[in-house]
């Protein structure tokens, strides 16, 4: 089979379309043929050797590496506990590595079959970005409906899902920001009440306004540096804060004694972790392949490579210059 593997950390030269030999499915397994292969930034991370630094604590990558974590494809083969009945069905999966490749192997709970009408390509933009933005709001956040959401970096790829998985589960108030007025117009195209900018240190006084000087209930965190800090001005009280990423940094440290005075609760969340508790990542993907054929959640797909061309996609992943999902197509 095709694969795309690295064998030293570095740059997105060090990604090489090899034949490598078809994985084995093991206890609890399965055998996919892939379709489409999302691409998300953590496989960046893991090329350029981030996750194997001490301060990362999150384990590292042995070399050499198939990175990836998402696919849609068919079933081939399945391992020992894993009902045959599945053989040839067309399936959405998260995995913790190996996307990158013509056949994959994914762990059977960690995965849902597919209507045959289903848009490969639609399907494989969700699970990295779904599933982190499905668990934030409902397992780590506990989003009731009608509570006020503020999603940070809604334009990205897990603010884009965010917003819409928001209103699916009955948020009253979504807030969403961008750096950019085109990007915010973007927001709003996916269904956020309101688009506003972190780039100016009052934006948290326009939630407050705009709230009534209640604060929204929920923030979904991905920018760090000065932006978590303000989170807080405009967080209500008993309101939640979950971090899901830091583009800027980390910024400064929170003083525990800060969360007292209004009950703040502040929660973390790293996708991985819940690879321990896979009917949670189950449930997710259900979720988002119920409301992509529904018709009423769309990931943005910002472009379609070839699996030669991963490289390429990488470099456009780091320059940001495509807006949504790339894609790669395992057949080219």
């Amino acid at each position: 089979m095709k694969a795309i593997q690295f064998r030293r950390f570095g740059g997105p030269e060090v990604l090489e379309y090899v034949d490598l030999p078809t994985p084995v499915p093991g206890q609890g397994e399965v055998l996919i043929e892939t379709s489409a292969i999302g691409v998300n930034f953590p496989d960046t991370r893991e090329r350029m050797g981030m996750y194997n630094r001490p301060e990362t604590a999150v384990g590292g990558v042995a070399l050499p590496h198939i990175t990836g974590l998402q696919v849609v494809g068919r079933i081939l083969e399945v391992g020992e506990g894993v009902d045959p009945v599945v053989v040839g069905r067309k399936v959405m999966a998260l995995m913790p590595k190996g996307a990158y490749a013509q056949q994959a192997i994914a762990r059977a709970e960690m995965l849902v079959v597919l209507d045959e009408s289903a848009n490969d390509v639609t399907m494989a933009g969700l699970p990295c970005q779904g599933v982190t933005a499905f668990l934030a709001l409902r397992t780590c956040a506990h989003l009731q409906p009608g509570e006020s959401v503020l999603i940070q970096g809604a334009a990205g790829g897990v603010g884009s899902l965010a917003v819409q998985i928001a209103k699916l589960m009955g948020a009253g108030t979504v807030f969403g920001t961008a750096s950019t007025e085109s990007r915010r117009a973007f927001v709003r195209g996916l269904g956020a009440d309101y688009a506003i900018s972190y780039d100016t240190a009052q934006w948290p006084e326009r939630v407050l306004e705009l709230t009534q000087g209640h604060g929204v209930d929920v923030i979904l965190e991905t920018v760090g540096g000065e932006v978590f800090d303000q989170n807080f001005e405009c967080l209500a009280m008993l309101g939640r804060c979950v971090v899901v990423g830091s583009t800027r940094g980390p910024g400064k440290a929170l003083p525990p004694r800060r969360l007292m005075a209004k009950a703040h609760i502040l929660a973390g969340m790293y996708l991985p972790t819940f690879f321990k508790r896979p009917m949670l990542i189950r449930e997710a993907l259900q979720f988002l392949a119920d409301g992509a054929s529904g018709g009423v959640l769309s990931p943005v797909i910002g472009a379609t490579l070839p699996l030669s061309e991963a490289a390429q996609a990488h470099t456009l992943l780091a320059r940001r210059e495509v807006q949504g999902v790339i894609v790669l197509d395992p057949k080219r």
